[in-house]
């Protein structure tokens, strides 16, 4: 654990009977950082959490949680939000307050982080799946945890709620929190997450910054036919040229200012050897191209 992470999670493994839900992980989320816990459905990462939370104990490792970490560490959101929803969200935050021994003041301050200052006189059941969600995501905050866990808050969630959502785990973020957002849905933290952590069969694929994850842009080229694009690929190979053959045409890495260079090289070769290209262009991967890559990795 070093200065940066409110919490660290050494080796810990969780069996239930037969089955092996996390495997020896060992992770220090950082403050002021959004994490993506992303993986398949199954892949462990509900289970990690409630061991995060304490909800479980670990088979094997541990959690810590240092001290001086404030009146409290660590808070989660997980499955359903524990509201009462024949009161008013003014009152749910009262309650909240109370049970987790935040101070009087916190009622109204997360209830401006979260922005539902206009509906604090309504009843929950009253609101919108959204609001709720932001009334839930309000309740965790309380008491200033230095950890905040969010298990698929985006569940049932309209595109204008997911963008409001996104846009609040970023201001919470911001102010210090360390925040971990377990999804299976890739897209939905591109932009906002800084770091990712990839589940699977309960196990760390990858640990990193979001965008290293994901990989350099590259060119995408396409020959006439099959016969052209092996013979295409070929050429670029013995010119030095990484070329790869993919079920699309050719892919070439290109970052940056070698691009355009690279770019002319392979229109040059294809030209000189009677190649027609049918496609040359530059593609950025995304975020589910280079998540399946990782699964198909580890599976094989």
């Amino acid at each position: 654990m070093n200065d940066e992470s409110p919490v660290a999670v050494t080796g810990v493994t969780k069996k239930f009977r037969s089955a092996t839900a996390v495997r020896s992980v060992s992770w220090s989320p950082q403050r002021g950082e959004v994490t993506a816990l992303v993986g398949l459905n199954g892949a462990g990462k509900s289970t990690l959490m409630r061991v995060m939370t304490g909800l479980i104990k670990p088979t094997q490792g541990s959690v810590t949680v240092p001290a001086g970490q404030g009146r409290r560490p660590l808070s989660a959101m997980i499955e359903a939000p524990a509201l009462f929803t024949g009161l008013t969200v003014r009152h749910n935050l009262r309650i909240h307050r109370i049970l987790t021994g935040a101070y009087p003041d916190d009622v109204e301050s997360v209830a401006a982080l979260t922005r539902i200052e206009q509906v604090m006189s309504r009843r929950v059941r009253a609101l919108s799946q959204g609001y709720r969600q932001r009334v839930a995501i309000a309740v965790a905050l309380l008491g200033s945890p230095a950890v905040l866990l969010l298990d698929e808050p985006t569940n049932a969630l309209d595109p204008e709620a997911t963008a409001d959502l996104r846009l609040m785990i970023r201001r919470i973020a911001d102010r210090g929190t360390a925040v971990i957002v377990s999804t299976h849905m890739l897209r939905e933290l591109e932009g906002v997450a800084d770091t990712l952590a990839v589940l699977h069969d309960g196990q760390v694929l990858y640990d990193g910054p979001f965008t290293s994850f994901v990989g350099p842009p590259s060119l995408r080229v396409r020959a006439q036919d099959a016969e052209a694009t092996a013979r295409l690929t070929a050429l670029l190979r013995d010119e030095g040229i990484p070329a790869r053959q993919v079920t699309d045409g050719v892919r070439v890495p290109a970052d940056g200012r070698d691009a355009d260079r690279t770019a002319r090289r392979i229109f040059t070769t294809a030209a000189a050897s009677g190649i027609g290209l049918v496609e040359l262009g530059h593609i950025t991967p995304t975020l589910e191209e280079a998540f399946h890559a990782a699964i198909s990795g580890a599976r094989s």
